[in-house]
């Protein structure tokens, strides 16, 4: 009996720790979404690395260059579609890039609005939406839009690159 009273005391503790874990993740998350939370500054230089590859991503989908779609990524990189759908590797994420284009078609025009940015430890974390413009053979463009949430690490030469990149249901 009693080792059976230490066993429920450690599953208590366990699953007050992870209901409070997930807790302070949804209002952690809830407070950067309302801006609320006081996060320390992006630096203005990683700020503009990922600006740059904002613009240079929009391009490459209208041009539909899949290496320079995933040229931002590291090499394990994760890319999460809205579906669910998980790809791990720059070359799998270039893969899932082409499958894309031969089933949507091309990206017209758009743009990508970044929502919000924040740095937590070594990581930046970006998210926002995208407003696209896609047409399919000699269809008119129809609209699409969807959000994104983005990780961001530094590699060894200093460089900003995604390592988790996840595509959300509008």
């Amino acid at each position: 009996m009693i080792a059976n009273d230490a066993r429920l005391r450690t599953i208590s503790r366990r699953a007050v720790l992870r209901i409070g874990i997930g807790v302070s993740a949804i209002a952690a998350a809830a407070a950067i979404a309302t801006g609320q939370s006081r996060r320390p500054e992006v630096d203005a230089t990683a700020r503009t690395s990922i600006a740059k590859a904002n613009a240079d991503w929009l391009d490459a989908m209208k041009r539909q260059d899949v290496r320079a779609i995933v040229e931002p990524y590291t090499d394990d990189a994760i890319f999460v579609t809205a579906t669910g759908e998980s790809v791990r590797g720059r070359p799998a994420i270039e893969q899932l890039m082409r499958d894309r284009f031969a089933k949507t078609g091309r990206v017209t025009g758009g743009r990508i609005v970044e929502d919000g940015i924040t740095t937590a430890g070594t990581m930046i974390y970006e998210w926002g939406h995208a407003d696209l413009e896609i047409a399919r053979d000699a269809e008119a463009a129809t609209p699409v839009r969807g959000r994104y949430l983005t990780v961001w690490a530094q590699d060894a030469a200093g460089r900003w690159r995604i390592t988790r990149n996840l595509s959300l249901p509008d």
